[in-house]
């Protein structure tokens, strides 16, 4: 599996397990459900930003692309000949 995929997968569920965990706490004090869904929904969108920009920032960059372009060109016209 590739790094960008792994590092994405883990901060995505540890965003849940965290949302989880904070919905039990509050549950556990007694809170309502619907006192309880703005407080969740937040953390859920937070944890869902972080995980976007996992994503962004694990993947390749413009450079990489290009680099690995050139390189599969090279590649090509070698066994071209």
């Amino acid at each position: 599996m590739p790094n960008r995929s792994k590092r994405t997968l883990m901060a995505a569920a540890r965003g849940s397990v965290m949302v989880c965990v904070i919905a039990a706490l509050q549950l556990g004090r007694g809170a309502s459900l619907t006192g309880l869904l703005p407080w969740t929904a937040g953390w859920a969108v937070i944890f869902a930003a972080v995980t976007w920009y996992t994503w962004w920032f694990y993947g390749d960059s413009p450079k990489a692309l290009t680099l690995r372009t050139k390189a599969e060109a090279k590649k090509l016209q070698r066994l071209g000949q």
